[in-house]
């Protein structure tokens, strides 16, 4: 079967066009919302407790504690906020799980920012190299699995849950007080898990913190942000924000 000379720089050009587009359709829906220099993030956070200390035995003791008196409903609670995911956050809105699901721009947004800190939270915890709670105490009986050769400090998980609850609270404060709640009980299931220190899960808030300031000054994240947010308020049936400067 001939192939013309013609149809094969068609063809070419056709494969070309396509890659572009691809290339194109990937780089929109990855946005780098962050530079990528984690030296400042690290320097955020003061030491954890010395391994040994009296402060690392108080934050052991601490976790037995909670260990001792935890329920299987606490545990199952506990276990499906494992789950890094925006819809965990439903219930301090008014709405179930699938609905808040079925956001595309909400769940965009949400991936978005979770890939755009990842490299700093690991740096981070590269950095202090803290081992978790059943690695220096034998009695901890942790109720998740696949942690145990993590490192601990600080709780990446923390550090998404209250991210997800300031960037909530940014699009519906009509619901703060209960998204600031939420984020603080997602944080420390980690704690009910036996998986983090107390400090852990403070270090992971003061990261939030600084983070979402970084996230407010990306012109495409303020975009992102703004479409999430008439999104979701429309799902709520609230009425739209004043468009805040620089959005």
């Amino acid at each position: 079967m001939k192939f013309s000379r013609r149809k094969f720089i068609g063809a070419l050009g056709a494969v070309a066009l396509a890659s572009g587009a691809t290339a194109w359709w990937l780089a929109r829906e990855t946005p780098g919302y962050l530079h990528g220099d984690t030296t400042a993030f690290v320097a955020l956070f003061t030491p954890p407790p010395a391994r040994g200390s009296a402060r690392e035995r108080q934050e052991l003791d601490a976790l037995l504690a909670l260990q001792r008196a935890r329920t299987p409903s606490q545990v199952a609670a506990a276990r499906a906020d494992r789950k890094t995911e925006i819809s965990r956050f439903a219930s301090a809105l008014g709405m179930d799980e699938p609905e808040m699901a079925r956001l595309p721009h909400l769940r965009h947004l949400a991936s978005a920012v979770e890939d755009a800190v990842r490299p700093y939270v690991r740096a981070a915890k590269d950095h202090f190299r803290r081992l978790r709670p059943q690695e220096v105490e034998p009695a901890m009986q942790p109720c998740i699995g696949n942690v145990k050769g993590d490192l601990s400090y600080p709780s990446g998980h923390a550090s998404y849950g209250y991210l997800m609850g300031y960037l909530l609270s940014d699009m519906v404060p009509e619901r703060r007080a209960q998204l600031q709640a939420r984020a603080e009980e997602f944080a420390r299931q980690r704690m009910v898990c036996g998986v983090h220190f107390p400090s852990d899960i403070e270090a992971g808030r003061i990261g939030a913190v600084w983070l979402v300031h970084q996230l407010g000054g990306n012109p495409q994240f303020r975009l992102d942000r703004r479409a999430a947010a008439q999104e979701l308020r429309a799902a709520l049936h609230l009425p739209e924000l004043p468009t805040a400067r620089g959005d």
